[in-house]
């Protein structure tokens, strides 16, 4: 039970009771859960994702090799200890920075609109964010 793993980790602030989380069903999918839980006050995006327009990243990171305690120094080229440089590199995932200056989601979405297929309209909160940026 990975709520129950979830809860015992985070002790007296995890979101309880289990109950109160809005459920993410990701049964056709080929995640390891069936199922996800919101934060019982983002109804808002519970809906919005319900109605097919948000999109979520489950397990998204910069690793582009396994790595252990014993070489993750010379293994691993973010800083897999410190939040700002996570928080860049999450950002942007280019471990081989191969697109220096941009970000994951701004060259997805470069993508998509080259394909001549999809609108697609990007905002951000946060003006120093990375992740929107595309080519």
């Amino acid at each position: 039970d990975m709520y129950k793993e979830y809860s015992d980790m985070r002790g007296s602030i995890a979101i309880s009771p289990k109950t109160s989380l809005l459920e993410i069903d990701s049964s056709d999918s080929d995640q390891v859960c069936e199922s996800f839980g919101m934060h019982p006050k983002l109804s808002a995006a519970h809906q919005l994702y319900n109605d097919g327009d948000l999109v979520w990243f489950a397990n998204a990171g910069v690793l582009y090799r396994p790595v252990d305690k014993n070489n993750y120094k010379k293994g691993a080229k973010s800083a897999l200890f410190a939040h700002n440089s996570m928080q860049r590199e999450v950002q942007r995932i280019d471990p081989d920075k191969t697109d220096v200056e941009t970000g994951v989601l701004g060259r997805l979405s470069d993508a998509l609109i080259s394909q001549q297929k999809f609108s697609v309209e990007k905002y951000n909160i946060y003006k120093g964010s990375q992740s929107l940026d595309g080519h």
